[in-house]
């Protein structure tokens, strides 16, 4: 069974997602991730995303601190590390390349 390093709290934070769907189509979408971590998130979604495809998410307000300008956006590409299905939705795990939510810093060992 896999060890999450990261603690997962539940959130209802509101975000945008874009890339490329299982059909090629590209796509830009407001959701809210479900769970979310310094690390990755997870959301739901109608589109069919196919596992390690990349995203881009974007989470208002959720940036560095900008002197005058309070925080900005929080811009980060995702990789899909994880799709389950849930009735006409997809519950998406994704995981931040190269990036960390610093919002999200208080974890457990």
């Amino acid at each position: 069974m896999e060890q999450r390093t990261q603690r997962r709290t539940h959130a209802a934070i509101p975000l945008q997602v874009r890339g490329v769907d299982a059909q090629g189509e590209s796509f830009e979408e407001n959701t809210e991730a479900l769970e979310v971590s310094r690390r990755g998130l997870s959301l739901y979604t109608r589109r069919a995303l196919p596992l390690h495809s990349s995203l881009t998410v974007v989470i208002p307000g959720r940036g560095p601190v900008r002197p005058g300008e309070g925080p900005s956006d929080f811009f980060a590409s995702a990789a899909v590390v994880g799709v389950q299905k849930e009735g006409e939705m997809n519950r998406v795990s994704l995981r931040f390349v190269g990036a960390t939510l610093s919002t999200y810093t208080a974890e457990i060992a």
